[in-house]
């Protein structure tokens, strides 16, 4: 307490329970200081300066470690996604298709065993960044004709700083210095653990631009779950069902005009149990679990924490299709994980603890 003449805090009734309506994706702009707010007279917080706190609140309070631990298994889940996917002997976008087609029907599925069904709200607000994904997937498979894999990987792997760019405007986050530097180091590491695979780096002009709209289409789908998260509770399950139709829908036209009736016929026998784990595991499962951390990691530092995927990724590949691991990727993988264990150790920036200061 600074003095007796401070204006104590007013009151905060509970919040009421989120609308129903609305729309999903809008952000309220930061005004005032570097955390969003103008400075209170006497220190005091009006009302409607906590409304604009919990409105721009970047994540939900919850336990400090959940998020990490469930931050982990989308690591692993994503991690196994290009492993398995490399025993599929199909076509590409026989695969990319058959993978949407199993996985929307489900998650339908289970949300009506769970006595829901996708709302008219949801439905249309997963519509954008439903096609980017599923977009993203097209341009995926069109690029590995055209570049090589680790030309791919390390445009992957530049995300995370891309994002930096952003999230401070979109989400109100407090990027840190340190976050910075942490970010851009560990994106370097990624980069190490590619090239220091030996593979080829190969790539056209068309391929290069393939790659860089895969991977901000990628950006879209990322960011725009991130703001529906930040705006209102959205749940994950429904919100995947909505993602997985519209991924679905921009998977159709490409696989009408590109792929034959006989490469369907080219799907088949351990096909099956490939996509499966590509599809659930990899798909439903840890985009499930990672519309949930969005609400309650900041972008910033849930875009770094998924670098790490790679680093599975090349362990599984070295246990399952014999490509050795060299030391220059054991140091590589080491300065990854070193920068996102950093970033981990970063105190939440100024707009969060506000929230925790204006909730008690």
């Amino acid at each position: 307490m600074r003095g007796s003449d401070r204006v104590a805090p007013p009151a905060r009734s509970a919040p009421g329970p989120p609308a129903r309506g609305g729309a999903v994706f809008v952000v309220s702009p930061a005004i005032g200081r570097a955390d969003g707010l103008p400075d209170p007279p006497n220190g005091a917080i009006s009302p409607a300066q906590s409304a604009t706190v919990d409105a721009l609140a970047p994540v939900r309070p919850t336990s400090a470690a959940l998020p990490l631990v469930i931050m982990g298994l989308v690591v692993i889940s994503w991690g196994m996604g290009t492993p398995f996917a490399k025993l599929l002997s199909a076509p590409p976008m026989v695969s990319a298709f058959i993978r949407f087609g199993m996985s929307t029907p489900f998650l339908l599925a289970l949300l009506a065993l769970r006595g829901r069904w996708l709302s008219r709200r949801v439905f249309w607000q997963t519509a954008l960044p439903g096609l980017s994904f599923g977009i993203n997937m097209v341009f995926v498979f069109a690029a590995v004709q055209e570049v090589t894999i680790s030309v791919m990987s390390v445009m992957m792997a530049l995300q995370p700083a891309m994002l930096l760019a952003v999230v401070g405007r979109l989400f109100g986050d407090r990027v840190s210095f340190r976050q910075i530097v942490f970010t851009l180091v560990g994106v370097l590491g990624v980069v190490g653990v590619i090239a220091g695979a030996g593979g080829e780096f190969r790539a056209s002009a068309f391929g290069l631009f393939l790659t860089t709209m895969s991977v901000l289409t990628f950006s879209v789908y990322f960011v725009l779950t991130r703001v529906a998260r930040s705006a209102s509770d959205v749940d994950p399950i429904e919100w995947m069902a909505g993602i997985n139709f519209w991924s679905l829908v921009a998977a159709i036209p490409p696989t009408l005009l590109l792929v034959s009736p006989a490469q369907f016929a080219e799907f088949g026998g351990l096909d099956w149990l490939w996509i499966v784990i590509v599809a659930f595991v990899t798909g439903v499962f840890g985009h499930v679990l990672m519309t949930w951390c969005h609400g309650h990691l900041e972008v910033a530092r849930s875009s770094l924490y998924v670098l790490a995927m790679h680093l599975v990724a090349v362990g599984l590949a070295w246990v399952m299709h014999g490509e050795p691991v060299t030391p220059l990727q054991f140091a590589a993988g080491f300065v990854v994980l070193v920068s996102v264990a950093m970033v981990i150790r970063t105190p939440a920036g100024p707009r969060r603890r506000a929230l925790a200061a204006t909730s008690h």
